[in-house]
């Protein structure tokens, strides 16, 4: 896999035990246009203090092109923004 981290846009959804999970991104390829990846399944998340702030780390495959690729997303939970870390 390979480091990116670039900013998504995320829909996600809190299950019944209050823990947050991805359902699809958005993120701006190369030529500037916006694609959509939905997320198959989500194969673990974990809970880590980076430089101080607590990031949550969400080990996933998704759906590109019709193949299934696995990722790694980050959700920065002090300022609530998502990134794709690794494809």
């Amino acid at each position: 896999m390979k480091i990116i981290k670039q900013p998504v846009d995320m829909i996600a959804y809190f299950n019944v035990e209050g823990i947050l999970m991805p359902i699809k991104f958005r993120l701006e390829s190369d030529d500037k246009m916006l694609k959509t990846i939905k997320i198959s399944n989500v194969l673990y998340h974990t809970e880590e203090k980076f430089a101080g702030n607590l990031v949550r780390t969400y080990a996933c495959n998704v759906i590109i092109d019709a193949f299934e690729k696995p990722c790694e997303l980050k959700y920065h939970v002090h300022n609530c923004k998502w990134f794709l870390f690794k494809i």
